[in-house]
């Protein structure tokens, strides 16, 4: 009995990972799960280990092998308060992790029948895979069930902007006394710095409704994605010091009291406005050439509408020129997006509704640039090939000398690596681990197309 079919026998005859093939504008992707059972994440952020590191709302941080899925959690907050939309929410790293391995997060809490929201730093202790040595870096923010923000984001001069929601309280944004409705700025260590625009306060901007998506343009810009009420959800570019309007102005001035309160109040119009209202979440700058269709692009997340936004910025970045929706109902709503060095996405998604009805079906899916899986296209090419293929125990590799020295990665069907090996000669004996029934891909570091590979 060969080991293909000893396999089969030993671990059963399983299907293969959930994957497809799909092509966004005119790029081909391949689509596959990295994780599933996951109960609402919320921030996904790709580490300096090369790990997923991911907060759930009810009060877990994880970090997540992108290549096998492998789940560790680090972190159970014992009193994060998670109904409707509170609970964990933002999450940074440190820019200097390597050095410093301080991670920051965003949650709300009860106090005396009240929810409330604080902004903490863990250390990350790599041996004992833990997060531990807690500080309270700006407590007892007013919270609500809904409209927390809590998008987080480091500048490059490693201080870190927050946003708050206006946790239901129409007053408070255009208070600028008060902290939620705003964009906050501190240090690391939760002091405030000294050039922020008002000496003495967070507020680095107000007039904000709930901002669920931050992030920083290579131009220098800070852009949030804003929830509107029932009309005007919004794409701000952040400025310090500046006015937003909420609740007097909402989406753009365009009524004669917000014409009027706007040229007395310096307010920023927002660049982009949509209505009906689309829950507009995580968002990214995309900058590869992995995936050309994202290419020098915003990526925004949504939630009602459940699909991807893709924006293209004039050359200035302050008007979007631009529109393109992707992926409609695919994945059920769509929380946050990461790239990683490669150009790979990741999508977190949120189920059905915007409650925590769901617990425990949510997943993080990989869109990656589709491999080449056509052997007759390699060998067309003449280049390489696996032979017999389905794989028995003589199945070799073969390939012209121009491919020799290359280094041979096996792939399972959700992109992770099982297996590499440099390969010496013309002529390969394949000494692969045990795999069960389905379908892998052997790729070449100097071959431009993968061999699909059949486990029978």
């Amino acid at each position: 009995m060969n080991w293909v079919y000893a396999a089969a026998l030993l671990l059963g005859l399983l299907a293969p990972p959930a994957t497809a093939q799909i092509t966004i504008g005119n790029t081909a992707v391949d689509t596959s799960t990295v994780i599933s059972g996951i109960d609402i994440p919320w921030e996904i952020v790709w580490g300096p280990d090369n790990h997923i590191w991911m907060t759930e709302r009810y009060g877990r941080i994880s970090r997540v092998n992108p290549q096998t899925g492998q789940q560790s959690v680090l972190l159970t907050i014992s009193d994060c308060f998670a109904t409707g939309e509170s609970g964990l929410l933002g999450m940074a790293l440190y820019p200097n992790f390597a050095d410093t391995a301080w991670v920051f997060f965003a949650y709300t809490y009860q106090q005396s029948g009240q929810i409330r929201e604080r902004l903490v730093r863990y250390t990350y202790d790599s041996s004992a895979q833990s997060l531990g040595s807690p500080l309270t870096l700006i407590n007892n923010i007013p919270g609500n069930s809904t409209h927390n923000g809590a998008r987080l984001l480091f500048l490059p001069d490693n201080t870190l902007l927050m946003t708050t929601g206006d946790a239901q309280d129409q007053q408070a944004p255009l208070n600028p006394a008060l902290l939620p409705g705003k964009v906050l700025r501190l240090n690391a260590n939760g002091t405030i710095p000294a050039n922020n625009p008002t000496p003495g306060s967070y507020v680095y901007s107000l007039g904000h409704r709930n901002a669920q998506g931050m992030f920083r343009h290579p131009n220098g810009r800070i852009y949030i994605s804003e929830h509107g009420p029932s009309s005007d959800d919004e794409l701000n570019i952040i400025e310090p010091g500046r006015n937003y309007g909420w609740p007097t102005v909402n989406g753009m001035c365009n009524t004669p009291a917000e014409l009027q309160y706007c040229a007395a109040n310096n307010v920023y119009e927002p660049i982009r406005t949509w209505t009906p209202t689309i829950a507009p979440a995580g968002m990214i700058w995309y900058n590869h050439a992995a995936l050309p269709v994202f290419q020098n692009k915003i990526i925004l997340t949504t939630l009602k509408n459940a699909r991807l936004y893709v924006l293209s910025l004039n050359e200035n970045g302050d008007s979007v020129t631009a529109e393109a929706q992707y992926l409609n109902q695919m994945f059920g709503r769509l929380r946050d997006v990461i790239a990683d060095p490669a150009g790979n996405l990741y999508l977190a998604t949120n189920g059905n509704s915007w409650v925590n009805s769901e617990p425990f079906t949510h997943r993080i899916v990989k869109l990656s640039p589709r491999v080449n899986t056509s052997v007759s296209a390699v060998r067309e090419a003449a280049q390489a090939g696996v032979y017999p293929n389905p794989l028995t125990a003589e199945s070799r590799l073969q390939l012209d000398a121009s491919l020799v020295g290359s280094t041979a990665s096996l792939y399972d069907l959700q992109g992770r690596l099982l297996h590499q090996f440099e390969v010496k000669e013309t002529t390969t004996q394949l000494h692969l681990p045990v795999l069960q029934q389905g379908i892998y891909y052997l790729q070449l570091s100097k071959h431009q197309k993968a061999i699909k590979l059949l486990v029978q």
